[in-house]
C-alpha cells in the first residue's frame, strides 16, 4: 500500500500533529457525507407510524393521487403537512390523526 506523502511528513513532525491532522480530515468527511435533516418530512416507515395505517393503503393514497408524496430521493418521501390535509379531508381517517 502506497502512503500519503504527507504521512512521512507528519511521522518526522510528531505525533500530535498526526493527530490534529486526523481530527481535520474526520471533520472534512462528517461535513462530506452529513446527510441534511428533513425537517417535517416523512418516509414510508415513519409515514405508517404516525397514521397507523398499512404500507398498502398509504401506497394506494398516492397512486390515486389523494396523498402527495415526493420521489425524487428515489423513495416516497411525505410531507407532514400533506399527511395532515389528507387525514383531515377523510372522516374515516381524521381520528388517527395526532391529537396534538
Amino acid at each position: 500500500m502506497e502512503r500519503d506523502p504527507y504521512f512521512n511528513q507528519l511521522v518526522q513532525e510528531g505525533s500530535s500533529e498526526i493527530l490534529k491532522r486526523i481530527v481535520e480530515l474526520e471533520e472534512k468527511l462528517y461535513k462530506w457525507v452529513k446527510i441534511p435533516k428533513r425537517e417535517n418530512w416523512m418516509d414510508i416507515v415513519e409515514t405508517i407510524q404516525y397514521t397507523t395505517l398499512s404500507d398498502s393503503s398509504i401506497r394506494r393514497a398516492v397512486r390515486k393521487g389523494e396523498l402527495k408524496a415526493s420521489r425524487k430521493t428515489g423513495k416516497l418521501l411525505f410531507q407532514k403537512e400533506a399527511i395532515d390535509k389528507w387525514l383531515k379531508s377523510n372522516p374515516k381517517l381524521a381520528k388517527r390523526l395526532a391529537p396534538f
